[in-house]
């Protein structure tokens, strides 16, 4: 059984990157120590990163696992990441904390990011010049991309260049230029023994995008360094610490879960998913061996169903109806004969929420959710890592060497259904007509926003009922809220009713 304590800093306050860790744990009776979610900053706003570094220094003790976010350690957050003004010797100090630390007998296992570059002008999540020059930005990058392999484009970036005010361009170079340099000696922590396993996502990514070319550059540094086996390359950010904490509980226990792979439309596992630069299928492979597994044939332990895109649609543009009934027939063909086994489901057909017209069908099918699990949130990266971690926790318990809540487990599903499946795929539009009648613009809700969680909770509840008959567990949500008081994601908490 896994008895050691871990001690976990996320990436950043939202419920996804946060809550969705501490529950999975809790499922599992796992002992995580955390700091208070008023120590993670909001948003664009970084935290007392001092703090943060004293409350690591005062809470680690001998024989804990450490899971972290280096953009958390280092920038006070993903969005500070993109945006802090930090030099490079500040991050670099800051760093230098995971080596004290190492010092006393700790596991750590991180997570760190190629900083994204958005292909729309929107400073939601970025400086503010990408309001104005954020398509020219990326166009811009693009261009760099194929410098770096060797193209030669020299006068078009020059000419790009002079659409877009020279400050901010250095501005964004030397953000690029500081990420990669920051890489490189999280890398090097990984070679000299002090980072036991690194994620290194790529946040929204495309196949010409510069953070691919940039993952290329890391990736041959550390396959000359010979640590392939404790660097996972791949597409990836808010999911990251959940493929880290089933990875720390196999790797601690000596299991590693054997996974085979099976697709609802087999001929399309070669398609890149939208956000991603990367075929499905090698993604697939990379966040199964990530979260601590492997794709083997022969006898497995989990099967991995995956609900995959022909095109890449947003789940807004689903049909009401699907055209073609053949992939559906083959995944619950699949399913079935999955027969006892853990069975994961990542539905990744639509970006940004669920397949309609599985879930209905996944709940009317009998499912044994102890043994099965469902995630269908933003980019397919997100819904792998969160179902292959998913997976294993399940899988661990079923041998015996977790003692999983079997309560808690089914209020986990209920939430990746009710936030997934209900809001993000249903409610959110309905959300989005009713704000914009209220003269509320996209995005936000900070107008409305006490109206906007009566409205979201009186709207899931016509969707709770099939899901509380699938689980078989009558449950209440007892909050909801807009982390980021937007419409794009939802926290809320469910309980069973005793």
């Amino acid at each position: 059984m896994f008895d050691k304590r871990v001690v976990f800093l996320p990436v950043d306050e939202r419920f996804c990157t946060r809550d969705y860790f501490l529950l999975l744990a809790r499922a599992a009776n796992i002992n995580v120590v955390t700091p208070p979610k008023s120590y993670l900053g909001a948003k664009k706003t970084p935290p007392d990163i001092r703090r943060l570094l004293k409350w690591l220094d005062e809470t680690v003790l001998p024989g804990d696992y450490l899971v972290l976010s280096i953009d958390m350690l280092v920038h006070g957050g993903l969005i500070p990441s993109r945006m802090s003004i930090e030099t490079l010797d500040t991050l670099k100090e800051r760093l230098g904390m995971l080596e004290r630390l190492k010092d006393r007998d700790v596991k750590i296992y991180a997570t760190t990011t190629v900083t994204r570059t958005p292909f729309y002008n929107s400073a939601e999540e970025e400086p503010d010049y990408w309001q104005h020059f954020g398509q020219d930005m990326y166009d811009l990058s693009r261009l760099l991309a194929r410098s770096f392999r060797g193209e030669r484009v020299h006068r078009s970036v020059i000419e790009k260049m002079g659409k877009i005010p020279v400050h901010f361009v250095k501005d964004y170079l030397v953000r690029r230029v500081r990420n990669r340099k920051l890489v490189s000696l999280v890398i090097e922590l990984v070679e000299r023994g002090v980072l036991d396993f690194l994620n290194l996502v790529l946040d929204d990514n495309s196949k010409e995008s510069i953070s691919l070319a940039e993952s290329e550059i890391h990736q041959a540094r550390v396959d000359s360094l010979g640590i392939g086996s404790k660097v996972s390359i791949h597409a990836g950010a808010d999911e990251a610490t959940l493929s880290l904490l089933s990875r720390v509980l196999s790797e601690s226990l000596g299991i590693v879960p054997a996974f085979e792979v099976r697709y609802s439309s087999p001929e399309y596992k070669e398609l890149i998913p939208p956000y991603e630069g990367s075929p499905l299928h090698r993604g697939i492979y990379d966040h199964i061996e990530a979260a601590g597994g492997r794709v083997v044939e022969g006898e497995v332990d989990i099967v991995l169903l995956v609900n995959n895109p022909e095109v890449g649609l947003d789940s807004p543009q689903q049909p009401s109806v699907p055209a073609n009934t053949v992939p559906y027939e083959r995944f619950f063909s699949d399913l079935k004969a999955a027969g006892r086994k853990i069975k994961g489901i990542a539905d990744v057909k639509y970006t940004n929420g669920a397949d309609n017209y599985l879930v209905r069908e996944l709940l009317n099918s009998g499912l044994d959710w102890l043994e099965t699990n469902y995630s269908a949130w933003n980019t397919a990266g997100n819904t792998l890592g969160t179902v292959c971690a998913h997976s294993i926790v399940q899988f661990l318990g079923q041998k015996g060497l977790l003692n999983l809540d079997r309560s808690k487990i089914k209020e986990l599903q209920a939430i990746f259904f009710i936030e997934h499946w209900a809001f993000q795929s249903n409610v959110r539009q309905r959300l989005l007509v009713e704000a914009e009648k209220k003269g509320v613009r996209p995005w936000t809700v900070i107008p409305v926003e006490s109206w906007a969680e009566e409205f979201v909770r009186k709207e899931l509840e016509a969707f709770a009922p099939p899901v509380r008959r699938a689980l078989e567990m009558d449950f209440e949500i007892e909050r909801l809220f807009f982390p980021w008081h937007r419409s794009f994601e939802l926290g809320l908490y469910v309980a069973a009713k005793r």
